[in-house]
């Protein structure tokens, strides 16, 4: 339990659940007042000092998302708890890379999103009980994937996403074009994909590529 007396900003475009929502919350001692807004673009508008921000993730005018994007820009030192029915792990672990500091399903109950403010106040990362084990599930998964691609692998890896043909590959690491086949055939296997947009979007997604064309750990 904290002494602070805490400001929550409740962002969703269901109005019904926000309000429902306050009124649960508003119960805990420890919050001291709750605001509520029906988009992002409304809450950045008129932002005011608070220090937690319960959003959803999925909303018409500007997602979860967008708001982690645009609200990293500022210098305020609230954190963002997403609160969604997206359950996808991929999306949870891009939700809690690009600063959220918490992920709930909406059927969490009260005293868990609760206890996840507090925690997310604390400075820590909060990850709700119906996904913690698929999440450790991924993670353990994704590690051995990274761990399974050898060097030469990775760099092949690297290329392909950043747009460069096999032969183009080939010339750049002064390999026969049928090796770096080989290479990319055995990354697709061991990613079971089929088509290089979608190992763009997995290598993206898992930390494995990035624009700036740095080569994974």
């Amino acid at each position: 339990m904290t002494d602070q007396k805490l400001n929550l900003a409740l962002i969703d475009d269901h109005r019904l659940l926000t309000t429902s929502l306050s009124n649960l919350l508003s119960k805990y001692e420890f919050i001291n007042s709750i605001t509520i807004y029906s988009n992002p673009k409304e809450f950045l508008k008129g932002e005011t000092e608070v220090d937690i921000i319960i959003s959803d993730l999925m909303m018409p005018e500007m997602s979860g998302i967008d708001l982690l994007d645009a609200f990293s820009k500022h210098k305020s030192k609230a954190r963002i708890i997403l609160l969604t029915s997206v359950t996808e792990v991929p999306t949870v672990r891009h939700a809690l890379r690009n600063g959220a500091f918490g992920y709930l399903c909406k059927d969490s109950s009260p005293e868990e999103l609760a206890d996840a403010i507090l925690t997310v106040h604390q400075g820590e990362v909060y990850i709700g009980e119906s996904l913690r084990n698929a999440v450790m599930r991924n993670s353990i998964t994704e590690d051995r994937t990274v761990y399974n691609l050898s060097p030469r692998e990775k760099e092949v890896l690297v290329m392909v996403c950043s747009g460069k043909t096999i032969k183009e590959t080939a010339y750049d690491m002064g390999l026969s074009a049928n090796t770096v086949q080989t290479y990319y055939k055995t990354i697709m296997k061991k990613f079971n994909l089929n088509r290089t947009v979608d190992l763009i979007v997995f290598a993206i997604r898992n930390g494995l590529y990035n624009p700036s064309g740095e080569l994974p750990k």
